[in-house]
């Protein structure tokens, strides 16, 4: 009987030799959802509209065009299921506005900073995040003339976003993010050299606009 038992137990035994290995090694490359997280997202920036118009056919003709978008976030992945921190993002536009012919603006690009607050549902490997961060943005359009007036808005915004990642390694992931940044502001203003004016519920619509930024999201802890 013991004879019969023999190449059974030494069977088995090999197997949980062979399997403890590729167990170890699957908990050593598990993703690290906890602790600093640091994460960039690069892409295209859009105009939206809002309380500004994306095109103008009336004064002047044209439209605002996408051009390149960016946004940095740094925090601390709390739990599994959050992620709190700081974010940064800018975005540039192609203004392509003309007057019986000439130029409107030279070029138009948006700043923003915000408190990232991001709910997340791990599953596998993957991460699938929603945000809706609170913070202050500034819109610029600066005009054709050649000496840096501009058109600008500034104040109170909102950043929802939505995030799909896939984590390469234990500390490292990659993906895809949207950005959206919804601007409260209350006023438009005019900068000169001489100084600056402000006008509520100003007719520069363009500088108003709310924006996209959407593209690669790569990121981790340590």
């Amino acid at each position: 009987m013991a004879t019969k038992l023999a190449p059974l137990v030494l069977c088995t035994a090999f197997a949980a030799l062979a399997a403890s290995p590729a167990e170890a090694h699957t908990r050593k490359s598990a993703p690290n959802r906890r602790g600093a997280q640091a994460e960039v997202v690069f892409g295209a920036s859009a105009c939206i509209p809002g309380q500004g118009d994306c095109r103008d056919d009336t004064d002047m003709s044209g439209r605002t065009a996408p051009l390149v978008g960016l946004g940095l976030n740094l925090g601390w992945r709390a739990s599994r299921n959050f992620f709190v921190g700081g974010g940064y993002s800018v975005g540039w536009f192609q203004p392509e506005y003309e007057i019986q012919g000439d130029r409107v603006y030279a070029r138009a690009y948006q700043n923003s900073l915000f408190v990232v607050l991001r709910a997340i549902i791990p599953l596998w490997r993957f991460d699938f995040g929603a945000e809706l961060s609170p913070g202050w943005s500034r819109q610029v359009f600066v005009l054709d003339a050649g000496n840096d007036d501009a058109i600008y808005s500034q104040g109170f915004a909102l950043r929802p976003g939505l995030s799909a990642d896939l984590w390469l390694s234990r500390h490292l992931f990659v993906g895809a993010k949207i950005d959206t940044i919804l601007n409260f502001h209350s006023s438009a203003c005019l900068r000169t050299k001489g100084g600056f004016s402000c006008e509520i519920k100003s007719d520069n619509r363009q500088a108003r606009v709310n924006q996209l930024i959407a593209g690669i999201h790569l990121g981790g802890t340590f």
